[in-house]
């Protein structure tokens, strides 16, 4: 519960900027976990089911779920729930704190019982607006159709899990929602090896999305059970904080998920070009999420909470220099993941992926949708940290203009894109128009006067410059003195990735070290312990 030090005060920029830091890698490390078993499970799905009609069915049924958790709970809910909770938790008694959450879970937990019901019932309407390419195929569309209605269910689910993981991160606690997912893709895994090489396999991994969403809301509910939290049902389902979150939660769900209706987007013309194109775009997609889960979305579900308190206090300062602070540390982790990737795109794809159904052709085809992606991944990761400071001051309506000036962007870009470079156009206009979803907000902002600290952002930038030049220079000496064969065993091409890995990270460490980066200072005290952060 509530310690009475909460309501003393908040902590300086420096505690906040660390606290942030630290729980950044708190995410990051078991959101790594994730993403590992994350890869494994791809590995075998594509082992299994290569890039063929079967693979194309199963990733628009489990994309539909995804994307309606995303967009109607995982962002919104959480940047309109945390501003509102913490505004309670601060400033409100115990009990009416307790009742708002009673009824937020009430609300919620209705709301999705109706989309579960309705997502049941349209199902073949909501595939065709998905995928309306795949109307050619018959056999195709309807094994798509059966599948989503095996996933559907996990919306509500995970629905549910997120509005528990939107609490406890309010509550500064990190560590049991960012290990949450690994559950989802241990189901998946297990269900793959059930029913490796068995008739009807890919219905069997379509049970196992439904499991991992179940263990995943029973995980954090119970976390939330031992904290002295209660989850109890009621008929007051409009309680003013529950109105106040719906109301912000409405136009956030365009606004904070811009990046996921671009996927959806391209899905629905990807399905109008030849077959394997859905899979190489969502095999590539994965793979840039590895960083910007890692990074970017572990630092946005960080910085949040933070800001939250601090616009509450009204500790002004402290707000821009964590603002400030957040910006400088995803581009000081995600620049060198974006310059690696672009270098190393079809080789990653290659040793990831080349196997059984999935040939040397899919691997080039999924590299030049990666190195497009790749291009973006900077502005990916900035824009979540930047859209939490809108949320965090309660100003939902902006970014969702912002993201449907953005949205009309890139259809448009997809549309020109799409007929030279085909799915490779679709992934290239998707970080074109995310790079300009940052750049409008951030002009925004710097209008308001509420923008970062330019003079810092811009010291810290110049100041990782070098260590960025050394990692580029040292990766294409890399491919040149060490050539990348495809046709070579797993485990060798494995090892010749880890050596770039390794010596692209060694030059930018050491780099970063030679520079005096104050984001690697940061980094290393919470790694090494020499600061007292603690989850509070």
């Amino acid at each position: 519960m509530r310690a009475p030090e909460e309501l003393a005060g908040t902590p300086s920029p420096q505690e906040s900027q660390r606290g942030v830091a630290g729980a950044t890698l708190t995410i990051g490390s078991f959101t790594l976990i994730s993403r590992i078993l994350g890869f494994a499970r791809d590995i075998l799905i594509a082992s299994l089911l290569g890039t063929s009609n079967t693979a194309d069915a199963f990733f628009v049924a489990f994309r539909i779920p995804n994307l309606f958790r995303r967009l109607l709970g995982e962002g919104a809910l959480s940047a309109a729930f945390i501003p509102v909770f913490t505004q309670y938790h601060l400033k409100s008694p115990q009990e009416e704190t307790q009742e708002f959450l009673n009824s937020a879970f009430s609300f919620f937990f209705t709301i999705l019982l109706i989309l579960l019901i309705t997502g049941e019932a349209f199902t073949p309407w909501l595939v065709k607006i998905t995928a309306p390419g795949f109307s050619r195929i018959p056999a195709k569309m309807a094994l798509t159709v059966s599948l989503t209605r095996i996933t559907f269910p996990y919306i509500f689910f995970i629905g549910l899990a997120v509005l528990t993981m939107a609490l406890l991160n309010a509550l500064q606690r990190f560590a049991i929602p960012a290990f949450s997912p690994v559950l989802l893709n241990l189901s998946m895994i297990a269900a793959l090896l059930l029913a490796y090489k068995k008739p009807g396999a890919v219905f069997f991994l379509a049970w196992g999305v439904i499991i991992g969403g179940i263990l995943q809301f029973f995980l954090q509910a119970g976390t939330i059970y031992k904290m002295g939290w209660r989850l109890k049902p009621t008929l007051n389902l409009f309680h003013p904080g529950v109105l106040e979150t719906a109301t912000l939660m409405l136009p956030s769900v365009l606004g904070l998920a811009v990046n996921q209706i671009n996927t959806f987007v391209d899905t629905i013309l990807a399905s109008l070009l030849p077959t394997g194109s859905v899979s190489y775009l969502y095999y590539a997609n994965r793979l840039v999420q590895f960083p910007l889960g890692l990074f970017g979305i572990a630092l946005g579900t960080a910085i949040l909470p933070t800001l939250s308190r601090q616009q509450t206090l009204e500790d002004r300062a402290s707000f821009k220099e964590t603002f400030t602070f957040g910006l400088s540390l995803v581009l000081f982790i995600t620049l060198p993941a974006l310059m690696w990737l672009l270098i190393f795109a079809t080789p990653t794809i290659s040793t990831l992926f080349q196997r059984s159904a999935f040939t040397w052709r899919a691997a080039q085809a999924t590299g030049q949708a990666l190195f497009c992606y790749a291009l973006g991944l900077g502005s990916f990761a900035m824009v979540k940290v930047v859209v939490p400071v809108f949320y965090a001051k309660k100003d939902m309506k902006t970014p969702v203009k912002v993201a449907v000036i953005t949205l009309f962007l890139n259809i448009i870009l997809n549309l020109i894109l799409m007929i030279p470079l085909k799915h490779a156009g679709l992934a290239l206009a998707t970080s074109i128009a995310s790079t300009f979803n940052l750049l409008l907000l951030l002009l925004i902002l710097d209008k308001r006067g509420e923008g970062p600290h330019w003079n810092s952002l811009g010291k810290a930038t110049v100041r990782n410059l070098p260590p960025l030049l050394g990692l580029i220079a040292g990766s294409l000496l890399y491919v040149h003195f060490l050539p990348f064969h495809p046709q070579q065993a797993t485990w060798e091409k494995g090892m010749w990735i880890l050596g770039a890995i390794l010596q692209g990270g060694a030059l930018y460490l050491l780099g970063a070290w030679w520079t005096k980066s104050q984001e690697l200072k940061v980094l290393w005290d919470i790694l090494f312990r020499k600061t007292s952060m603690k989850e509070s």
